[in-house]
């Protein structure tokens, strides 16, 4: 009985050294060890992968959309959003609409009071 719980631990450290070296051969091949951590943890959380691959699986143009909001979104808790009756999800972030209204003001400004050329 001895000699086969022996054995029994021998394998296991045998099987978690060989998953250890292959982790860290991964590790050693990956360009930003830190970023492979961090996509580790994210991948816990949970519906977190079914949401990554939502994501990458939708048409090129909303995938777009989808980053751009996120990008101009500084501050993601406050990031609201309602999903209608007919499946339309909103989102909502001050700071994107804080964004886009400077951006419209200034290209309605430009057409209006062209920039003065500087001799």
């Amino acid at each position: 009985m001895g000699r086969s719980s022996g054995n029994a631990r021998a394998t296991a450290k045998r099987r978690a050294r060989t998953r250890t070296q292959r982790f860290m051969r991964i590790l050693a091949e990956c360009g930003n060890p830190a970023q492979m951590f961090e996509l580790y943890y994210w991948s816990r959380e949970p519906g977190m992968i079914d949401l990554v691959r939502g994501i990458a699986a939708m048409p090129e143009e909303a995938r777009a959309a989808f980053e751009a909001f996120v990008a101009l979104a500084r501050d993601p808790r406050l990031i609201r959003g309602v999903l209608s009756a007919h499946g339309e999800l909103t989102l909502v972030s001050p700071d994107v609409s804080q964004t886009i209204a400077l951006a419209r003001y200034s290209t309605d400004d430009d057409a209006e009071d062209p920039m003065p050329t500087l001799n």
